[in-house]
């Protein structure tokens, strides 16, 4: 007689076996949905931190052109002079070239001191903030606008002042979506920028629109060679070295934190699925006795560990999604950026790891004796 993978009332040996013990099923899911939650928040911790540091290039146009030796956005110090501005705007197929001086700014609030990125702007024109949440943008010297979340956290709204270099900024509005990593920003006109930073009549980098059609990359190949003086780049580019340099420090030990994860989520599986099988050895014994062969064994563990894994993950990632919104609601001012292809990669990775997990029980069924069964 022929056995098969399935009872007399046809329900599923794999899944009858797994629902056996709700309990022990219900630690297991919990535990590989925690270590995938674990890993998909870390991963979308360390993609907002990416993105937090590169929030002001992302909204600019394709080109920044900045000083000689410039290389990134966000930590040499670029000074271009007055003029450079027509100059590059004067470079066929540049539509536009907005300047901008850009330093950071150690703000006093409230006794304490925080550091902001401050982009001073020309009125009308890139480089001011996209989105404001409350207020208007500044027009006059010594008129600020700041990031909300860093204004509520502070207790500061339109209306309120704050010091910075012994000159009182006034507040005229707040802005969305500009809490940077670790540097919020703030912004300011390019006259009270640079009356702060003692530079008057200079810029720290132009942000160039090309013409309509145009090739960035040829273009900043034509200002580098009609603009000496200058280092035209390309927003990606920069943006690509601020992420380097700004989020490379903590990805060791976060990459460290996502490998620690994944192996508990491989050791949970693991156990979970050699327990399950070492426990109900007389049942694989009665069934090997009863004719089940050894292809629909392995099946019986593989549908039983990815089970496991497809469940664990479904779980995992529905707790992420809701920590993300709850981090994003409590502490708006960290970024835990997830996509669904995190979530499609966590899947296939542990789905693989519970398959790979289920080999060592598969190798005990396969020595299994079916005299087992009929011991005492």
């Amino acid at each position: 007689m022929r056995a098969t993978t399935r009872s007399s009332g046809h329900v599923p040996i794999a899944r009858r076996q797994l629902v056996a013990e709700p309990t022990k099923l219900i630690i297991a899911l919990v535990a590989v949905a925690a270590a995938v939650a674990l890993v998909l928040l870390l991963s979308g911790l360390r993609r907002g931190m990416g993105e937090q540091a590169t929030v002001y290039l992302d909204h600019q146009p394709p080109i920044l052109v900045g000083q000689a030796g410039s290389r990134d956005f966000l930590s040499q110090t670029s000074v271009l002079p007055a003029g450079i501005a027509e100059q590059v705007a004067r470079v066929p197929d540049v539509a536009d070239a907005a300047p901008i001086s850009e330093g950071y700014a150690m703000l006093s609030l409230h006794g304490r001191r925080v550091l902001a990125l401050l982009i001073g702007y020309d009125a009308g024109r890139r480089g001011g903030p996209w989105k404001l949440a409350k207020g208007r943008p500044p027009r006059a010297a010594g008129e600020l606008v700041l990031d909300r979340v860093l204004a509520a956290e502070h207790g500061l709204n339109v209306g309120s002042t704050l010091r910075f270099r012994d000159s009182d900024l006034k507040i005229v509005g707040l802005s969305s979506g500009t809490s940077g990593f670790m540097t919020p920003l703030a912004f300011t006109t390019r006259e009270t920028a640079n009356a702060l930073n003692e530079q008057p009549g200079t810029a720290t980098f132009l942000l160039v629109t090309p013409t309509r059609g145009v090739d960035p990359a040829r273009l900043v190949t034509r200002i580098d060679a009609a603009v000496p003086g200058t280092a035209a780049h390309l927003r990606d580019e920069l943006a690509v070295r601020d992420r380097d340099l700004f989020v490379g420090a903590f990805s060791g030990p976060l990459l460290a934190m996502l490998a620690i994860a994944a192996a508990v989520a491989v050791l949970v599986i693991a156990i979970t699925v050699y327990n399950s099988t070492r426990d109900r050895a007389r049942e694989y014994a009665t069934l090997k006795a009863i004719g089940l062969r050894r292809n629909s064994l392995m099946r019986l563990v593989v549908a039983q560990a990815g089970a496991l894994a497809v469940a664990g993950t479904g779980l995992g990632v529905a707790a992420a999604v809701i920590a993300a919104r709850g981090v994003s609601t409590l502490a708006p001012k960290y970024l835990i950026a997830l996509t669904v292809s995190d979530g499609l990669r966590m899947g296939l990775a542990a789905l693989v790891f519970a398959l790979l997990a289920g080999l060592a029980p598969a190798r005990y069924l396969d020595r299994l004796d079916p005299a087992t069964a009929f011991r005492k």
